[in-house]
């Protein structure tokens, strides 16, 4: 009889050993399409396909944008797209929700309590009734009961730059405007999912720092429309036009980030402080440009420079991309996203 409470001990410490074994183990991929990361606009992202270029954006508040429509997935850091991935969402009779949600939840191995202990690898909550995102298998169409689900690689990548309260939006035609239906290059909505309206321009320039007073700062500049726009805590707090230099020059997407300046720099133009240089980062190469040699590519109305200089520093990003921002050409971006072998912007 005294062995019994020794093998019931064993079986305790057993099942105790599994559950640590469970939960360190990595959630499944064979269920889900795995997916492959491609350098295009989202509009050319076939199922299974991604984009995720975090470094356009590296800081600040970041905002989901789901179109059931379009069947794909945006993701926006600071206002700035950072990823975008097809999606499989509710099929008729299980269809996913619309509105604003906040991720509720997060588990990197979870299973389903409602089908069948069915893997959701880095599932996200969306409502407690079970819609999520999650990896799963992407056919080209809606397919799931509901849940948003994701190439593998994609929501691995997106579990490691969201956490709980992060905005959701799941937008269709009927609740939506247009811009947040098929959404762009800039965020269509504010980080707590408000549809985001065009400015106002007064002299082709608008710059309003009062919308957001503090956080990272990301300047984008769209060359198809030739709109330079300015972020700062995830909404755009300035716009402005401006004219290249070389009209026939040809620019595709650049990446910068500004240095620290050195107190023996020269004077900048458009601060009148010291000059600073912003690394130029491509595939494996590494370059630097100064301030004024950028201003010599882009040329902007000098008040707006001014204004814009006053909320820059160590650390702020600047995107160069070819597609349009503005909201009339959001549905129809196709332009190739390409990152180019770093070049210095020559002076005119």
């Amino acid at each position: 009889m005294k062995v019994l409470p020794t093998v019931f001990a064993g079986l305790v410490l057993l099942h105790a050993l599994s559950a640590l074994a469970a939960a360190g183990k990595a959630p499944p991929k064979h269920t889900s399409t795995v997916g492959t990361e491609r350098l295009v606009a989202p509009a050319k992202l076939k199922p299974g396909e991604y984009l995720w270029v975090p470094e356009v954006s590296p800081r600040g508040p970041v905002v989901m944008v789901i179109s059931l429509p379009e069947q794909r997935a945006y993701v926006y850091r600071n206002g700035v797209i950072i990823g975008a991935s097809p999606v499989s969402t509710g099929k008729k009779g299980h269809e996913t929700p619309t509105g604003v949600f906040t991720i509720l939840q997060k588990r990197e191995d979870h299973y389903s309590n409602i089908y069948d202990n069915a893997p959701m690898p880095y599932m996200q909550r969306l409502t407690w009734s079970g819609v999520a995102l999650h990896a799963g298998r992407l056919p080209g169409y809606a397919a799931s009961h509901g849940c948003i689900r994701l190439p593998y690689d994609f929501a691995q990548k997106l579990y490691g730059v969201t956490k709980t309260g992060l905005t959701v939006v799941v937008s269709d035609r009927q609740q939506f405007p247009d811009t947040v239906v098929h959404p762009g290059l800039v965020a269509p909505v504010t980080t707590t999912g408000e549809a985001v309206g065009e400015p106002s321009l007064a002299g082709g320039v608008v710059w309003r720092p009062e919308l957001s007073p503090e956080g990272p700062v990301t300047i984008l500049i769209t060359i198809d429309d030739r709109r330079i726009s300015v972020f700062r805590g995830g909404l755009e707090i300035g716009r402005a036009p401006f004219t290249l230099g070389a009209v026939k020059r040809k620019i595709t997407l650049h990446v910068l980030t500004m240095l620290e300046a050195p107190d023996s720099a020269p004077l900048d133009r458009a601060s009148g402080r010291p000059s600073t240089r912003w690394l130029m980062v491509s595939g494996e190469h590494e370059d630097s440009v100064t301030t004024d040699q950028l201003l010599d590519v882009f040329k902007a109305p000098s008040e707006f420079l001014q204004q814009a200089a006053t909320v820059v520093g160590p650390g702020t990003t600047l995107v160069v991309a070819a597609p349009a921002a503005d909201a009339s050409t959001r549905t129809t971006v196709t332009t190739n996203v390409s990152v180019v072998t770093a070049e210095t912007p020559a002076a005119n």
